[in-house]
């Protein structure tokens, strides 16, 4: 096991290819550590391309409803700070007692696959992110998932999205040659990559940025561990643009 120590630093980081077995591994959610910088350039360049990005208006209008399973609100919050910010929705809520809300958080044993609204978005763990008792839960939650999907009617399936916890600290980018996005049995690579924009037609600051001008320490701490919102897992509407060109 790598210690959390070891996650290197963006000024010191190196290159290096490793088999699924050797990623980085830890038992906890990673706080007080920037996210590297050639994030920002990624989130850039996938945010200008329409084929990897949707905007915050375009997933209301094509989910039904938001799911993100998470171990705790922190992550939520740490993981989808726009899209929260866009619901206005503070802490977690339970899907089958507040089926009103739009996008809404529960944890792992907190599913029931055959309670999940039709046409729901359903934002997973990333099953290779590093956080091992994560990505155990993560699989076990989706396999379920996948079991109800098969016995659902087209309009009622429902979307499975991973999204990075702890990978953006060890991962590299795309372009880098370093480690792929991806896992044995099942590949998630950058072609199913996408990108959440504040807009149809701009792309706000970044999560990742510079925090605002006269912001204290550890606001500006807190901002700069947010992970960039990019997701993996087509939904149909990216996957009917991409066939149309």
């Amino acid at each position: 096991m790598v210690e959390e120590n070891a996650f290197v630093s963006d000024e010191g980081r190196q290159t290096i290819m490793r088999h699924d077995a050797q990623r980085p591994e830890t038992t906890r959610l990673i706080t007080g550590t920037p996210i590297p910088g050639h994030w920002i350039q990624v989130l850039a360049t996938m945010r200008a391309n329409t084929f990897t990005r949707l905007s915050l208006a375009e997933v209301r209008a094509e989910a039904s409803h938001i799911l993100i399973v998470s171990p705790t609100a922190e992550v939520a919050r740490t993981c989808f700070a726009d899209l929260l910010d866009s619901a206005d929705q503070e802490g977690p809520v339970d899907y089958r007692s507040a089926p009103e809300g739009f996008v809404e958080i529960v944890t792992a044993e907190e599913v029931v696959p055959a309670d999940v609204p039709a046409g729901t978005w359903i934002f997973l763990p990333h099953r290779q992110d590093g956080w091992t008792e994560v990505e155990t839960t993560s699989a076990r939650v989706r396999a379920a998932l996948v079991k109800e999907n098969t016995v659902r009617e087209r309009d009622e399936k429902l979307t499975l999205i991973e999204y990075g916890i702890n990978l953006w600290l060890w991962a590299e980018p795309p372009s880098s040659g370093g480690d792929p996005v991806c896992h044995a049995g099942e590949l998630i690579s950058w072609e199913s990559a996408w990108a959440l924009s504040g807009t149809a037609d701009a792309a706000p600051a970044s999560p990742i940025d510079e925090g605002p001008k006269g912001a204290n320490r550890a606001d500006e701490e807190d901002r700069a561990s947010l992970r960039p919102p990019i997701y993996f897992g087509l939904p149909e509407v990216l996957r009917r643009r991409r066939r149309e060109g």
